[in-house]
């Protein structure tokens, strides 16, 4: 990862007098937080993500805040779109004048967003988007929160070839940078490991059929399937290869798709029970390990539907809190951002990994867990049949 050498970042602080915006969106009882998010179009629900955070921010005020400060949401809708993205965010920056940002969902959106708040150097935290150019190279004040598309796709080759007897591989994916952060790594890890795919084929987003790519799967008949596809397409490649025979060839799913919302999008358990995705959290969405943070959306949010978005920014939200109570009541946006380049090995109590930020290092979650229907029940797993 790049970053400026240490003599020249600290003649840069130096010669730098105090900016006036350090307090930017700061008063005495309130840190304005801008929180994008497709909260309309197609990818609507992954702006789930965005819930779960505003409702860990609600909890945190109910408690009194940090240093007596309540943590305001300010919330932008990004369609899931470029441009609007675009809009969304120069907006909280210049017009609503917040803060910080957190939250993001759509890599495609981050990735184009992060010019735009590098230079304004405000503090931006991504909550959801996992595509590793947002934070690499290091921008000194944008911070990843969640597994990147690095960490997972990685992940996710690791569970493939945790099955036993795995030789053939087949990858089915996007032609988007989003897509590509998951299917990138998977790849090497694949080769590292003396796997070469026998095919690694497109589906493009809007796609209503996958025919041509499960007829050419079907001449090779694959041990396993990486699959880095959205939500709705990847129901229909799942349909599309029961329709073909190939149900039973075991598909590994990306963290853009629920478990429980790709089995009510498919409408039949025998479709989807092959189906695996990256489950980046502690426990079963039901289980035990996750019951606090549904009590705590339903709380807020008492007609939200919970899925697997509605939890993963919550990790980003409990070390945001830690930095800020690091930080003092005499907060700063350098302050801030000071106090998240120490968070290190941070149990969040809901990622299935530790949050670590250094200086040259904001990619804060190496690792994830996956989840599968097993004997129709989903089930968090470490390794093919090794329960989490």
């Amino acid at each position: 990862m790049k970053r400026l050498p240490t003599f020249l970042a600290a003649t840069a602080l130096l010669a730098a007098p105090a900016l006036a915006d350090e307090t930017t969106g700061l008063t005495d009882d309130a840190i304005t937080i801008g929180v994008m998010g497709p909260f309309s179009g197609n990818a609507s629900s992954y702006s789930k993500a965005e819930i779960g955070l505003m409702a860990f921010y609600d909890m945190i005020n109910e408690a009194g805040g940090v240093h007596g400060r309540k943590l305001v949401a300010v919330q932008e809708d990004t369609g899931c779109d470029t441009a609007k993205g675009l809009a969304a965010a120069k907006k909280l920056i210049f017009q609503d004048e917040v803060f910080m940002l957190q939250g993001n969902s759509c890599s495609g959106v981050a990735v184009a967003l992060r010019p735009e708040i590098e230079e304004a150097g405000l503090p931006w935290i991504v909550a959801h988007a996992v595509s590793d150019t947002i934070s690499d190279p290091v921008a000194a004040n944008i911070f990843h929160g969640v597994p990147t598309g690095n960490a997972n796709g990685r992940a996710m080759a690791e569970f493939v070839l945790s099955r036993p007897d795995t030789k053939k591989v087949a990858i089915i994916e996007h032609s988007n940078d989003w897509a590509h952060s998951y299917s990138n790594p998977a790849q090497a890890y694949l080769k590292e490991h003396g796997v070469e795919p026998t095919e690694v084929l497109t589906m493009e987003r809007g796609q209503t059929d996958a025919t041509a790519q499960v007829l050419k799967m079907r001449a090779d008949r694959p041990d396993f399937i990486i699959a880095a596809l959205y939500e709705a397409e990847t129901a229909i490649f799942l349909r599309d290869l029961k329709k073909y025979g190939l149900g039973d060839i075991p598909v590994m799913g990306t963290a853009g798709t629920d478990l429980e919302n790709t089995l009510k999008r498919v409408g039949d358990l025998e479709t989807v029970k092959n189906y695996y995705v990256i489950h980046p959290y502690v426990d079963n969405l039901d289980g035990p390990g996750m019951q606090k943070w549904a009590d705590m959306i339903h709380k807020y949010y008492p007609d939200e539907e919970l899925t697997n978005f509605s939890y993963i920014a919550i990790g980003s939200g409990v070390a945001l809190v830690k930095a800020l109570e690091a930080a003092g009541p005499d907060l700063t946006r350098s302050k801030l951002i000071a106090e998240l380049d120490k968070i290190s090995d941070l149990d969040t109590g809901v990622l299935s990994a530790p949050i670590t930020w250094t200086a040259d290092d904001h990619q804060g979650v190496k690792g994830s867990a996956v989840s599968g229907f097993v004997d129709g029940k989903p089930t968090v797993l470490k390794a093919w049949g090794q329960p989490y």
